[in-house]
């Protein structure tokens, strides 16, 4: 019989392992908007997009960490369609403002339910930490 804590620690992994998802579509969102722009939006936006990318997957295996740590095995979860054809720069990011948004989102609902486990509870802030910088970043790109 599963006791309070392993039930409490059981969705904390469920949690984390959403998370890591999200990071994953983030990679694949970017990943897909990067070779939909053309011409000088493309030119403009290359680097931005690639370093996006490569800190999303980063992201991703941080947490898949923090889930091996906990005694678990990282289970991904995605399900993602992304249509094509070739989209703006103004486009591009006010999509991945979107994203951004939401991962900031997930993981500031995320915090109160770690406090006081120091490990994950610093993790959690600094992850807030980085995507409050990401949206910082992208809205003013949009000005």
């Amino acid at each position: 019989m599963k006791t309070s804590a392993d039930k409490h620690k059981h969705e904390i992994v469920d949690e984390l392992n959403r998370l890591m998802a999200e990071e994953v579509e983030a990679y694949l969102r970017y990943f897909q908007l990067r070779y939909r722009l053309r011409g000088s939006d493309l030119l403009i936006a290359d680097k931005f997009m690639k370093a996006a990318m490569e800190e999303t997957q980063e992201h991703a295996a941080e947490i898949a960490t923090k889930i091996r740590i906990l005694g678990h095995t990282p289970k991904l979860e995605i399900q993602l369609s992304l249509g094509g054809g070739p989209v703006k720069l103004q486009e591009a990011l006010t999509e991945a403002l979107d994203f951004e948004q939401q991962a900031l989102d997930a993981y500031k609902e995320f915090l109160p339910r770690v406090e006081g486990d120091p490990m994950l509870e610093d993790f959690i802030r600094k992850q807030i930490g980085v995507e409050t910088e990401h949206v910082q970043e992208i809205s003013m790109l949009l000005e």
